[in-house]
């Protein structure tokens, strides 16, 4: 989802930044990073000691969902083989999957063993939890030196440090007994692990990471915040800077209060809302129907189509409006003379605008680093040909609403 550059000293940062939290506000990270590897339902268990379960959820996969267990480590040295044994031995009899992370990496026995166990585990390392964030732009802002190039945003990070600071009550611990399966040696070890009762009230997340999981954008829900439809659960306010925040086990009533559709649960509904997206025309710019037109004269059989290629024949579509004499924009956006913005801006007008909505929502996909942008797969194998024309059709129709719209 990134549109910047990235470089191995900005990776090397963000890595520091995560090392650097103090221990409760890595948990606070870690329990909000979980809605952007894909998992819904997340509840932060909060178990310390080795192997416990950290946070559980349902990790989406196409139309299905899957119960999984979490394990989250912020470490300096690679994990062990028994510290996946361990994994396995809490997951046993509760979960199918588990998902182990890392701010380290993983010996090479340790992935072997997680890829061959049951229950099976999924592993992220550092440097993959670095390139979730660099994706969807966590804990980064724009240069003030070169607006196409990353520097470290300090005020993500404190966000969990205040997080924290707002959070006085104590919890409550209780010493709890799991068992490890080591069925390679065929015995049974038992290990101490304490839990933590993490109460709702303390189970927080920001108002970006409640976006992503209500497949809304951010801005959105700071208008429904600002005119009272919302109300956060905490909120905080340090100089100019206003921080909101919800507790976790309000995500579905926050849903359903504001009227938002559930999360499709099949892939003819994934379809369904894609197609209703594609044609509404809740239009403020041209740019969305624009943007799906010049996509679906450029994808490939793969559902794909190169960002550079989009920006240019993006460009090259409204030279053409302007010279027949029928411009869409006017005014202060930066295509009502479409041949001054230089690529860079108009492929951040793209992404920032268009096409976040459709990240939002899980229909599209963005790498900056392949600089690919594709239809979801699951999706992009569900369109039937006379659907894609349909909404073509539609396409057209918008603009052409839209520029009747501007005209009167």
């Amino acid at each position: 989802m990134s549109l910047y550059s990235s470089t191995p000293d900005i990776k090397r940062e963000l890595k520091q930044q995560l090392l650097s939290l103090s221990a409760r506000s890595f948990e606070f990270f870690a329990g909000e990073f979980l809605v952007y590897v894909g998992l819904e339902a997340v509840s932060v268990t909060r178990y310390i000691g080795d192997g416990g379960i950290d946070a559980h959820g349902k990790l989406v996969a196409g139309q299905f969902r899957i119960p999984i267990g979490v394990q989250i480590k912020r470490h300096r040295n690679n994990v062990q083989r028994p510290d996946i044994d361990r994994f396995i031995g809490a997951l046993s009899g509760r979960f199918s999957e588990g998902m182990f992370m890392t701010t380290a990496d993983y010996t090479s026995s340790a992935l072997k063993k997680a890829s061959t166990s049951i229950p099976r585990v999924l592993t992220l390392n550092g440097d993959q939890i670095v390139s979730i964030m660099l994706e969807h732009n966590l804990g980064l802002k724009a240069s003030s030196l070169n607006a196409q190039k990353l520097d470290i945003d300090p005020n993500y990070f404190v966000t969990f440090e205040a997080m924290r600071d707002l959070l006085v009550s104590r919890v409550r611990e209780t010493p709890q007994n799991y068992r490890t399966n080591t069925s390679a040696s065929n015995t049974d070890t038992p290990f101490n692990e304490e839990t933590i009762d993490l109460k709702p009230e303390e189970d927080l997340i920001s108002l970006n990471a409640l976006g992503y999981a209500l497949r809304v954008d951010p801005t959105r829900i700071r208008r429904w915040i600002e005119n009272e439809t919302l109300r956060p659960d905490i909120s905080q306010t340090s100089g100019e800077r206003t921080r909101h925040y919800f507790r976790r086990d309000r995500i579905e009533q926050i849903r359903s209060s504001l009227g938002l559709k559930n999360i499709p649960a099949s892939s003819d509904q994934w379809k369904q809302e894609f197609l209703d997206f594609a044609k509404s025309r809740n239009l403020t710019k041209s740019y969305k129907p624009v943007m799906l037109k010049i996509f679906f004269q450029l994808v490939d059989r793969e559902g794909e189509v190169r960002i550079d290629d989009l920006v240019q024949a993006f460009r090259e579509y409204y030279i053409q409006r302007a010279h027949a004499g029928q411009p869409l924009e006017r005014g202060a956006s930066p295509l009502s003379d479409p041949t001054k913005p230089s690529d860079a801006t108009l492929k951040r007008l793209i992404i920032i605008h268009p096409l976040e909505r459709f990240l939002i929502k899980n229909f599209m996909e963005y790498s900056s680093e392949d600089g690919i942008l594709r239809i979801a797969p699951q999706l992009w194998q569900e369109l039937c040909y006379y659907e894609v024309l349909d909404t073509l059709k539609s396409i057209d129709d918008q603009i052409r609403y839209y520029e009747n719209r501007q005209r009167n």
